[in-house]
């Protein structure tokens, strides 16, 4: 009828876009993990930003910002991670209706679809795709849940990518996650340092001062030995 061929139409549209936003996924976590920096550009000082043009500065810095998360222990587990949200028997299954790993070793578990076969498993059997979708235990939407949820849960427990960096969806984790508190840290770290500097530039040009006041003294003494004495 018109209203399946609709519903099937729309299902159809909707397993595309999940689909396309886990590849997304898959290959946004991928290429941070996987490319490397180029030491050769080295965060620029605020001398070198004056001799620069504000587009050379942005494409020095985005330039000097590629690589910054190459074999990131937890975007690798991420990446593991998500290869498995359709391994196993799901994926044998999954195969069935026509979603399928990419091939080739450079797909790093992307999903394909033959859409003539998940139309036809749609129309002939929809609890059963439903069911792959869906099961509590070994569904592929509720893999991706326990994925997106241990990494970027913003509510309760955060996820672990959350927990490392914040985010604007979660106020409170952007002044409390591990890298803002190691900001912190080397920014006390810092002031510390700097007011030990300051102390011990204070000590030597006290130090500087009260020689040159010595100096000074010396000489006028020695002047004033000399006159006396007639120069001998």
């Amino acid at each position: 009828t018109f209203e399946s061929t609709v519903n099937t139409d729309s299902i159809m549209s909707a397993v595309k876009d999940m689909v396309a936003a886990y590849n997304e996924i898959v290959d946004l976590v991928n290429n941070l993990v996987s490319t490397k920096p180029d030491r050769s550009y080295a965060p620029l000082t605020d001398d070198q930003k004056e001799e620069m043009t504000e587009d050379q500065i942005e494409k020095w810095e985005k330039k000097a910002k590629e690589g910054i998360l190459f074999g990131d222990d937890l975007l690798r587990n991420l990446s593991s991670d998500l290869r498995f949200v359709a391994g196993g028997s799901l994926m044998t299954e999954l195969e069935k209706i026509g979603i399928s790993e990419a091939s080739g070793y450079s797909s790093n578990g992307k999903l394909t679809i033959d859409e003539t076969k998940l139309k036809n498993a749609l129309e002939t059997e929809p609890d059963k795709v439903a069911k792959l979708f869906t099961d509590k235990d070994n569904g592929l939407m509720t893999n991706m849940k326990k994925v997106t949820d241990s990494y970027a849960k913003t509510w309760g427990t955060k996820g672990s990518l959350i927990a490392r960096a914040g985010s604007e969806a979660a106020a409170t984790s952007l002044t409390d996650n591990e890298i803002y508190t190691s900001m912190k840290d080397i920014d006390d770290i810092i002031t510390q340092l700097q007011s030990r500097l300051k102390s011990e530039q204070d000590r030597y040009l006290s130090q500087f001062t009260t020689l040159e006041t010595l100096i000074a003294q010396m000489n006028s003494q020695s002047s004033y030995l000399s006159s006396m004495t007639g120069g001998y």
